[in-house]
C-alpha cells in the first residue's frame, strides 16, 4: 500500500516557529496544503493558526469542514463579497474595494497592494490609484492590507518592497494590520505572518521536514544480462540483475522524464531507480540487496533533493504529490 507520511511534531514544530516572528500566523493550505493533504493539516493544526490562507472558496469550505472555528482568508480575488459573512476576502482592485464597502463588510476583507509582484493587487507606487484609494476607505475599515514580496532571498529588494508597503499604510493614514507572505518574508515585522512552503519545512534550517512518501514491492524479478525491461525495452541489464517492480509511478507525482535519476531507500538503503517510470508503477535495480515482496520503499522525504534532480522547483515538486493515491497517515 502506498502512504502519505505526515509529521504531526514537525508541522506543529514549523508553526510555532513562525509564531516567534509574529504575533499572528496565517498558515497557508492551497493547492492541497502544497501537495501534503489540506484536510489533513487541518486536522493536525486545528484552530492553532490565527488564520488559513486560500485560494478559491472550494478550499475555504474543506478547511471549515476540517475545523469549524477556523478563519479563512481567501487571496485570490472574489466575485460575491457577500462571501466575507463566512471568509476573509481579499480586495485587489479599486472597484473590489468599492464591492466590499457595498456590502458592508469591509472589516472581513483585505486590501491586497503590489510593490514589484504585478500579479495581484494594487500598485501602491501609483500615485494617482494610492490617492483614489485613500478617498474610498477613508470612512471605512478594512481588515487590513496584504502584500507578497517578489524577490524574499534578495535582501535589497525585499526591503525596499516592505518600505513601499509601509509607506503605502502612512499614506492611506489608517491603522491597518500588515499581512506579508512570501518565504523569508519572517525577517520584516508585520502583523500577521503568511506562511507557505515553510509550513511543510523548507526555505530555512530551523524547520523540519513534514512529508514522506512510501509505497512497497510489489514483484521481484531476476534479468540475465542483455534482457529488457519497461516499456521499449526501455532498460537493459549490464549484468544478472534482481528488479524489484514498486507500486508508486509517474501518475503519483512523480517526474516520469527524470525518473532514471531517482532513487528510493529499502531497509535504509539507497536503490537508484531503472529504466522509465509507469504510470503506477517503477523498476529499482535491488541487485545484492536483501528485500523482499511487501518490502516497504521510501520513495521520498525531501523536495529540495528532488527538485535538484528533476531541474524542478520544491514548489512543483511538492505540489504534484497531491496525486499520490494511498492512505495519509499522520505519525
Amino acid at each position: 500500500m502506498n502512504k502519505k507520511i505526515l509529521s504531526k511534531e514537525a508541522l506543529l514544530f514549523n508553526l510555532n516557529y513562525f509564531f516567534s516572528y509574529a504575533p499572528q500566523v496565517c498558515a497557508v493550505v492551497k493547492a492541497d496544503a502544497y501537495g501534503h493533504g489540506l484536510k489533513e493539516v487541518v486536522e493536525i493544526l486545528q484552530d492553532r493558526p490565527s488564520f488559513y490562507g486560500v485560494s478559491n472558496v472550494e478550499e475555504a469550505e474543506k478547511v471549515v469542514k476540517a475545523c469549524p472555528n477556523a478563519r479563512v482568508i481567501i487571496l485570490d480575488r472574489v466575485v460575491d463579497f457577500s462571501l466575507a459573512k463566512k471568509f476573509y476576502l481579499t480586495a485587489v482592485s479599486l472597484s473590489d474595494v468599492k464591492k466590499a464597502i457595498k456590502s458592508n463588510l469591509t472589516h472581513k476583507c483585505f486590501i491586497k497592494l503590489s510593490s514589484n509582484m504585478n500579479r495581484f493587487g494594487i500598485n501602491c507606487k501609483d500615485e494617482n490609484m494610492m490617492t483614489s484609494l485613500k478617498e474610498i476607505v477613508k470612512n471605512h475599515d478594512f481588515a487590513g492590507i496584504s502584500g507578497h514580496f517578489s524577490s524574499p532571498n534578495n535582501n535589497k529588494i525585499a526591503k525596499k518592497e516592505y518600505l513601499d508597503f509601509l509607506q503605502a499604510r502612512q499614506f492611506l493614514d489608517k491603522n491597518l494590520r500588515v499581512c506579508f507572505g512570501g518565504s523569508g518574508a519572517k525577517t520584516f515585522p508585520c502583523d500577521i505572518l503568511r506562511v507557505g512552503i515553510g509550513l511543510y519545512g523548507y526555505g530555512d534550517k530551523h524547520l523540519k521536514k513534514v512529508m514522506r512518501l512510501s509505497s512497497q514491492i510489489l514483484q521481484l524479478r531476476s534479468l540475465e544480462k542483455g534482457e529488457r525491461s519497461g516499456y521499449d525495452g526501455c532498460f537493459k541489464a549490464k549484468k544478472r540483475t534482481t528488479l524489484a517492480i514498486v507500486g508508486a509511478g509517474y501518475g503519483d507525482g512523480f517526474d516520469r522524464n527524470s525518473s532514471k535519476k531517482l532513487h528510493v531507500k529499502i531497509n535504509d538503503k539507497r536503490f537508484d531507480i531503472v529504466g522509465i517510470m509507469c504510470m503506477d508503477c517503477c523498476f529499482v535495480d535491488v541487485t545484492g540487496g536483501n528485500v523482499k515482496v511487501g518490502s516497504e520503499v521510501e520513495m521520498f522525504d525531501d523536495a529540495i533533493e528532488m527538485a535538484k534532480l528533476t531541474k524542478k522547483s520544491p514548489y512543483e515538486v511538492l505540489t504534484g504529490f497531491s496525486l499520490f493515491r494511498g492512505k495519509t497517515i499522520k505519525s
